[in-house]
């Protein structure tokens, strides 16, 4: 059974591919949380890892997945209904971070939360983030935490996956979107990984250039499933020299508990 402890927060990012989770107690981080949203029994899995965290006093909430899915998350959140829960959407202004938005509420939370963590560390210096999750999101912040116009683009993987749905190259390759594409592998199957891979390098190298020059960002931080493999990319170039911002989302969610409230976002 769980018992009650002081100062516990909650934490869930909900994305495109997955649901992840974390509690913290005092700033401490406990054990991640991470289900697909294809895992099978999701939310048996779901209440079974949450019955063992300590019993929440606070429960933050960042998603950008549909509606079906996040409903996992609220039945599972009904066994403990002592505990605020709140829907994070992002604001005019917070955590250090103003919004560059007409509308801030349709900037994605996890865009904003991930700009708020690398506030944090990169103290009042401008910056740049990059997620590679699904998408390729790139975000500059100057050192004043004005947030300015940011990029959206497919990642690598999506970018094969679109190849893959809409062409005809697996036709006549059938190795071309399998395996790892080594110096032994099919020459299309290299082509393809490097093309999608080299164009988010470059993508990258004309974001921070730009914002290096314009804002004097020097920090360029990366986060996501494929931000390990974007950093490799990037070395190997010797343009861009990259840190890693692990859990990012959730950094930003820590200063969001931590801070006072943030403006209200406009209504759409």
């Amino acid at each position: 059974m769980n018992m009650r402890k002081p100062d516990v927060l909650w934490m869930f990012d909900l994305g495109n591919t997955s649901l992840k989770g974390r509690w913290s107690r005092a700033g401490r981080m406990g054990q991640p949380l991470g289900l697909d949203w294809a895992t099978s029994g999701l939310s048996r899995q779901l209440q079974g890892i949450l019955s063992g965290w300590p019993e929440p006093e606070r429960v933050l909430v960042a998603s950008v997945a549909s509606a079906q899915r996040v409903s996992h998350l609220r039945a599972a959140l009904l066994r403990w209904p002592a505990a605020p829960v709140d829907w994070l959407s992002t604001p005019a202004r917070g955590c250090g971070i103003t919004c560059s938005y007409r509308v801030p509420s349709r900037l994605g939370i996890d865009r904003f939360l991930a700009m708020a963590g690398a506030r944090v560390v990169s103290g009042n210096a401008a910056f740049v983030i990059v997620g590679c999750g699904t998408a390729l999101t790139l975000d500059a912040v100057d050192a004043e935490g004005n947030q300015q116009q940011g990029l959206i683009a497919p990642s690598p993987d999506l970018m094969m996956r679109s190849l893959r749905a809409g062409t005809a190259i697996g036709d006549t390759n059938p190795d071309a979107f399998t395996g790892a594409a080594g110096e032994d592998s099919d020459d299309t199957a290299r082509a393809i990984r490097a093309g999608c891979r080299d164009a988010a390098v470059a993508l990258v190298e004309l974001f921070h250039a730009r914002h290096r020059e314009a804002l004097g960002a020097q920090r360029l931080w990366l986060h996501g499933g494929g931000a390990p493999v974007l950093k490799v990319a990037l070395e190997a170039h010797g343009a861009v020299s990259a840190r890693m911002l692990d859990d990012a989302v959730f950094r930003g969610m820590g200063a969001w508990a931590s801070a006072p409230p943030p403006d209200a976002a406009t209504p759409a």
